[in-house]
């Protein structure tokens, strides 16, 4: 299973140790993390990057993405159809990460990990888990835009 954890641009050293920790062994699981640049942990056990120009890349190579709980890459992923874990980011100051998470959870879209400790748990869990697809649900205003646009 190829793995692909991604922080987005914020550094989000606590989720890439503690996969880089459980995951130490496993040949079955071959994990690529996306680190944020203003990391100061990197992983000793998976292979890593800070940006990449093919990033689309190692999304559609991954059978399984661990994510920050950004909403443009969380969103962008279940758009994709991308078996998810979505890990919210507990030391910024707002909230909306939590929300996010409890939102794909709630709607059956994606595992979401509140305790980094159940990291591989959920992980596993995610392997077999039957989600609902996300639909992406267009703009109120689409339709008026394009009319506007003519």
């Amino acid at each position: 299973m190829n793995i692909l954890v991604t922080v987005g641009t914020t550094a989000f050293d606590d989720l890439i140790k503690a996969v880089d920790e459980r995951f130490k062994n496993d040949e079955n699981i071959k994990i690529l993390a996306q680190i944020s640049s203003s990391h100061k942990y990197t992983p000793r056990n998976f292979d890593s990057f800070e940006f990449s120009d093919s990033f689309q890349t190692y999304i559609d190579c991954a059978d399984l993405i661990v994510t920050h709980a950004g909403a443009g890459s969380v969103y962008s992923m279940l758009e994709q159809g991308k078996r998810l874990v979505v890990v919210p980011n507990l030391m910024r100051a707002d909230n909306h990460q939590i929300e996010l998470a409890k939102y794909v959870q709630n709607n059956n879209f994606a595992i979401s990990c509140f305790d980094l400790s159940e990291i591989e748990c959920c992980i596993n869990k995610a392997k077999d888990m039957e989600y609902t697809p996300y639909e992406c649900e267009r703009f109120f205003g689409h339709n008026t835009i394009l009319e506007l646009l003519k």
